[in-house]
C-alpha cells in the first residue's frame, strides 16, 4: 500500500501556457484599487490588452 503523502504520486500540471505563441507565467499584480495575478511573458514584460491598456488576468487566458 502506498501512502497518500509520497510526492511521487502527487499529479504535476504540465500544461504551458502561451499568448501569442510565447510562454506565459503568472505574477502578483498590485493596482490602486486591486490585487490579482497577472500574466507575464518569460521575460519579465506584462502580458498587455491592447484594447483596454490594462494587464490581463493569467485565468483568463
Amino acid at each position: 500500500m502506498s501512502s497518500k503523502n509520497n510526492p511521487l504520486n502527487r499529479n504535476r500540471d504540465t500544461r504551458v501556457k502561451t499568448f501569442d505563441g510565447k510562454k506565459i507565467k503568472p505574477c502578483m499584480f498590485i493596482d490602486e484599487n486591486r490585487r490579482y495575478m497577472a500574466a507575464t511573458f518569460e521575460d519579465g514584460k506584462l502580458v498587455i490588452d491592447p484594447r483596454t491598456k490594462q494587464p490581463i488576468p493569467f485565468q483568463s487566458i
